[in-house]
């Protein structure tokens, strides 16, 4: 191994070209470099906000979508969510069993196919799924200590070469809008379901640290760290990154266990979308159904050939999140009754959208898609909620 290291610190220094691990890091370091910082900031709010909007209204989610788009604009809301939330469950569950498969083979173990893998992980999964927001608390206490102390190992081995990886040029090609872009649109169905588990925490500002100071500070942080080991490496990915150190095992556990929270939470807000969406079906049923849809997208490959859809979602599903944090925010709309059609929210939601598509061939736009849609759908969320209060006002004087 240290010969390897030897011989990746020789190659640094004579090319002073990041490796793969590298991620957005490799960005032009004047523009696109800035844009990691200021992805993770946007969605730290963005997540914060919508934890906060859970907390003060103890609205999940669907009820969300209820309160902005009215029943049954809700339903279309709740279908993308679902098929989002459900898709993005098989496709983690694929991943996994891939590189658990792939990481026990360069351990001697090349008779455990991806399947193998995937099909008894999806269905305990599913068993902590079924046991609600508790089962998902209790995995994740457990697993971050161990990812912590894997990542500051890991850091620490390679701690020498720090110093001639970090100092390199960056020669990569992203601008500051496209990182920006792509570090919102990666974690946007995580900050969509922030209000199923930001309505259990007792106060809103609370809600709001948790949820900003983890996606915004922390998650960053620890991605940060796993790209280091790679990068001294030459490896493609952490975990293989890990095996070359020698601590394989270690490592191959910490994947396990963060693919379950992911896939668990994954799971567990598309069995609450689902379940409000087709209010006979009920939660557990929804959970079974969804569960063994992931088994088949795993054993599809769903990765291969569905993630290019569920990034066409993110074009979706920011705007959603900003109509729905502007009307939780505002105390006076969670006060009026539930009715079947918003059209102010649905125009706001498709003006988002719009925005997004056009970013960058607007003279207004911050030439960030996801910034634009968002910025676009709360503006016009606001202007019709102000304008439907004021026609509420003229009334009540004439009357």
């Amino acid at each position: 191994m240290a010969h390897l290291l030897h011989h990746r610190r020789q190659r640094l220094r004579a090319s002073g070209v990041h490796s793969r691990g590298a991620g957005f890091s490799r960005a032009r370091p004047a523009t696109g470099g800035a844009g990691r910082p200021a992805g993770d900031d946007v969605t730290g709010v963005l997540a914060g906000l919508g934890a906060a909007v859970g907390s003060a209204t103890r609205m999940n989610l669907a009820m969300l979508a209820d309160l902005a788009f009215g029943t049954r604009g809700a339903w279309l809301v709740k279908l993308a969510i679902a098929i989002s939330l459900a898709g993005w469950f098989g496709v983690n569950i694929s991943v996994l069993g891939a590189a658990a498969s792939g990481a026990l083979s360069q351990m001697g173990f090349p008779a455990v196919t991806p399947p193998m893998v995937s099909i008894p992980v999806s269905l305990l999964i599913a068993g902590v799924a079924l046991r609600g927001v508790h089962g998902l608390e209790r995995l994740g206490q457990a697993l971050l200590p161990l990812a912590f102390c894997l990542l500051l190992a890991s850091v620490w081995m390679v701690r020498h070469d720090l110093s001639i990886v970090l100092s390199t040029t960056p020669t990569g090609a992203l601008g500051f809008g496209a990182v920006v872009s792509a570090v919102i649109g990666s974690y946007i169905v995580g900050v969509m379901i922030q209000p199923d588990y930001g309505r259990f925490i007792r106060r809103p500002p609370a809600a709001f640290l948790g949820a900003g100071l983890a996606l915004g500070l922390v998650f960053p942080l620890m991605l940060l760290g796993s790209a280091l080991a790679p990068m001294v490496t030459g490896k493609p990915d952490l975990i293989a990154a890990m095996i070359l150190l020698g601590l394989g095992l270690p490592a191959l556990a910490v994947l396990l266990l963060g693919a379950w929270i992911d896939a668990s939470a994954c799971l567990y807000s598309a069995g609450l979308s689902l379940a409000n969406l087709l209010p006979r079906l009920g939660f557990r049923p929804a959970i079974i159904g969804i569960a063994l849809l992931g088994v088949g997208l795993s054993l599809a490959h769903a990765d291969q050939f569905f993630i290019p859809f569920l990034v066409s979602l993110g074009v979706v599903l920011p705007p959603v999140a900003a109509v729905q944090i502007v009307h939780g925010l505002v105390p006076q709309v969670r006060r009026r009754p539930t009715v079947a059609l918003r059209p102010g929210a649905l125009v706001a939601w498709g003006g988002g959208i719009m925005a997004g598509l056009a970013a960058g061939r607007s003279p207004v736009s911050s030439g960030i898609a996801a910034v634009d849609s968002i910025l676009v759908a709360a503006i016009l969320s606001a202007l019709f909620l102000w304008l439907s209060f004021a026609r509420l006002r003229k009334v009540v004087v004439s009357a």
